[in-house]
């Protein structure tokens, strides 16, 4: 769902993390990092899909996105830095 607002509001937040507690400066966070984060997996997506291109992929069942690939690599290094979270 947050693929397709840039900046979410606060309902919609409120809405789907009903367990925080919501002030003022944690719901501009919020919007700021979602909307960061939007930003950066859209640009990735599109760097995936010109080199999906140049490689000559016509079919998009072709294209899967596993644990090797870059993309995923790209991802998980910039949400996941520190390793906090366990990615299968």
């Amino acid at each position: 769902m947050f693929f397709y607002t840039r900046y979410p509001s606060s309902l919609v937040l409120k809405t789907c993390f009903h367990d925080v507690q919501f002030t003022r400066c944690i719901t501009s966070q919020l919007i700021k990092w979602f909307s960061n984060f939007r930003e950066f997996f859209y640009i990735q997506m599109e760097k995936y899909a010109r080199h999906a291109i140049m490689e000559g992929v016509a079919d998009v069942r072709d294209l899967t996105v596993g644990r090797e690939s870059e993309l995923f690599r790209a991802l998980n290094m910039h949400y996941n830095k520190a390793s906090d979270f366990q990615v299968k």
